[in-house]
């Protein structure tokens, strides 16, 4: 795609308020069923499947945000989001329509095969028009709806699974798809251009797709209780590192790669796909230990769970907006992503001392960790795209992306295995508390570590291109 000229202001708030719905819906679907997967569980007669309702929709969005990253720098943002759109408006009907977990659990892939890149397109689509200064403002903008949105649409899958249906939830989905496509193509004009002539390399993308998929499935069995040596996840991982393997030596080669290896030579991406990977396996993975802590901890309810995480669901967007407003006032984008993941290992080193209990420090240490995570999310990603031309901006959106996603699945198995293992064959609720305390303070430790290692590779490359050195403006 070829670089567009520098959008008027009222043009980037038109744009920006048109793909928000996209980014909204992008986050929902990933995070809305957490509350409700028991009931669908009781619902359809099968609970031993609920953990893979997500696990599928995760793994499948991880896999297909670089592909349709890629395909998207080929052919267009519009083109390319009203197929992830299509495809998700597809998923969901099946999903309101499944009538045993196995359907359910295939009709979630495919919903996460098109809703799980939206939020990367998105952002691509965003940096195509808006310069440099400008978009670490409007990225923090998305990047706070996205995150706020993922923590607050759980609330709203158990309300609706409660009082109305479980169907429910993927039958309102699909308003919204349909709101998100209208919004979209009014402020995405059709490609003028036409797309550059290129081969897509199919058989790369289907080995990225068959290994990321192995690996991906035996992590997230690791997060639901088995063994990181068992030989389950062990032979998953091992195949899948071997395809992966042969994808990279095929990319090496091929002349329109889905990943170009060549960004990860680039020390500003490879910083940004560092950081980011630490901070989503601190983000996602808190985010499930935090609440079970409360619940098997100190014996909270559903509802007060919720309403001490509000504290987290509001410190992420403001640390966002935040780090969007400084990006307009310093160059110094590693040294905001350092002070961001800085105030995370803090507050995590505090609950590593004293685990979450649904009280008010709980509460209060949850507000730097939230600003501290926000903080990074639109820098991280501005660094990255200044770093490349204005021709790779889908393809490295899409990478760091996938690197947000990886980070979410690596911290909810490791994070959560730790805790599960030391329940020692019981299921968590019937374990001790004087067993699980010390269990989620390892936890909570190896979590603030993981964000410090986040804040040391910021401040290494803290010399990431200034929004003035834009190359796409």
């Amino acid at each position: 795609m070829a670089a567009s000229a520098p959008a008027a202001p009222e043009q980037v708030r038109r744009l920006v308020v048109g793909l928000l719905p996209t980014i909204f819906v992008g986050a929902i679907d990933g995070s809305i069923l957490p509350v409700a997967l028991l009931h669908i569980g009781q619902a359809l007669g099968d609970v031993s499947l609920i953990a893979w309702v997500m696990a599928g929709y995760l793994v499948a969005g991880t896999v297909s945000t670089p592909i349709l990253g890629k395909l998207s720098d080929l052919h267009g943002r519009r083109r390319v989001i009203t197929g992830a759109l299509a495809i998700a408006s597809a998923g969901s009907t099946l999903c309101a329509l499944a009538t045993s977990m196995p359907m359910l659990v295939g009709a979630r892939v495919l919903q996460g095969l098109g809703s799980g890149a939206l939020f990367a397109l998105a952002q691509a689509a965003a940096a195509d028009v808006i310069a440099g200064p400008e978009r670490g403002r409007y990225q923090g903008y998305f990047s706070g709806v996205f995150a706020s949105s993922a923590l607050a649409a759980p609330l709203l899958g158990g309300y609706l699974a409660e009082h109305l249906s479980w169907r429910a939830i993927f039958w309102l989905n699909l308003p919204l798809l349909g709101l998100a496509l209208l919004a979209m193509r009014r402020v995405l004009p059709a490609s003028a251009a036409r797309p550059r002539e290129a081969r897509i390399d199919w058989w790369g993308a289907a080995l990225l797709a068959a290994g990321l998929a192995t690996v991906l499935v035996a992590l997230t069995r690791v997060g639901q209780g088995a063994g990181w040596f068992a030989a389950a996840t062990l032979w998953p991982l091992a195949l899948g590192a071997l395809v992966l393997a042969a994808w990279a030596w095929r990319e090496s080669s091929a002349p329109e790669p889905i990943v170009p290896l060549h960004l990860f030579g680039h020390r500003v991406v490879l910083a940004a796909c560092g950081v980011t990977l630490a901070n989503f396996f601190v983000l996602i993975g808190s985010t499930v230990l935090i609440p079970l802590a409360m619940q098997t901890l100190g014996g909270a309810r559903a509802d007060e769970v919720a309403l001490r995480l509000i504290a987290l669901t509001l410190a992420i967007p403001a640390g966002a907006f935040t780090c969007g407003q400084l990006m307009l006032r310093t160059p110094h984008l590693g040294g905001l992503v350092a002070t961001g993941c800085a105030l995370a290992a803090l507050s995590l080193a505090g609950f590593a001392l004293r685990p979450p209990v649904a009280d008010g420090l709980t509460a209060a240490l949850m507000v730097p960790m939230g600003v501290g995570l926000g903080m990074t999310l639109p820098a991280v990603l501005v660094a990255a795209q200044l770093a490349v031309g204005h021709g790779l901006t889908g393809v490295v959106t899409a990478t760091v992306s996938f690197f947000r996603s990886l980070g979410g699945v690596l911290g909810i198995a490791a994070l959560t295995s730790i805790v599960l293992s030391a329940a020692d064959g019981a299921t968590i609720v019937q374990a001790s508390p004087a067993v699980l305390g010390p269990a989620f303070a390892t936890a909570f430790g190896l979590a603030a570590a993981v964000s410090a290692v986040g804040a040391l590779i910021a401040l290494h490359l803290g010399r990431m291109p200034a929004p003035a050195r834009d190359r796409s403006a």
